[in-house]
């Protein structure tokens, strides 16, 4: 599992179509007030971080 920790991201679709990752002690947030940050993603593990983006969860694959 790749970690991704202490990142800030704002661009839409941020971490798209990722798998086998964990989101430790990000921010999704910031001026470019990207969308749908882990869309199409699987495997997915998130850790003290905060969502301030519309549909930061949106269509996470099961």
């Amino acid at each position: 599992m790749k970690t991704i920790e202490n990142r800030t991201m704002d661009e839409e679709r941020a971490l798209y179509g990722s798998e086998g990752i964990l989101v430790k002690d990000c921010r999704f947030d910031g001026p470019a007030d990207g969308e749908s940050a882990l869309k199409e993603c699987t495997d997915v593990q998130v850790e003290n971080s905060y969502f301030n983006l519309r549909y930061p969860l949106c269509m996470i694959r099961i």
